[in-house]
């Protein structure tokens, strides 16, 4: 599978985990594309309850990033996964979520 920056993907966090968590490749193209190159940075979400609350750092992805349920994303932690553990792919980021992510991720790991 063809990775790129901003893809949506379901990645699998835990090693009994079949179906995955949706997640957001941010690694550079050029780690995407190396083949010595076996693990990538994503972040991961989890599936947003009725009820349940959006946290500052939180993003929401749905339909318009290929997903079939509002999707929590988490950008105060940058998870590490191997690109072997990426089951299948969803969708892309769009642009005003980017920026949006792009701006939680900063404030909440301190870049500026």
């Amino acid at each position: 599978m063809k990775l790129r920056r901003w893809d949506v993907v379901f990645v699998r966090v835990e090693p009994n985990d079949a179906t995955g968590h949706p997640g957001i490749v941010l690694s550079h193209e050029g780690i995407l594309d190396d083949t010595k190159q076996d693990r990538i940075n994503v972040l991961v979400g989890t599936k947003k309850q009725p009820a349940q609350s959006v946290g500052a750092h939180h993003v929401v992805l749905n339909s318009a990033e290929g997903l079939e349920f509002l999707t929590l994303v988490d950008c105060s932690l940058v998870f590490v996964a191997r690109k072997s553990a990426i089951l299948r792919s969803a969708g892309a980021v769009t642009f005003n979520r980017r920026q949006e992510i792009q701006r939680k991720v900063r404030a909440f790991l301190g870049l500026g």
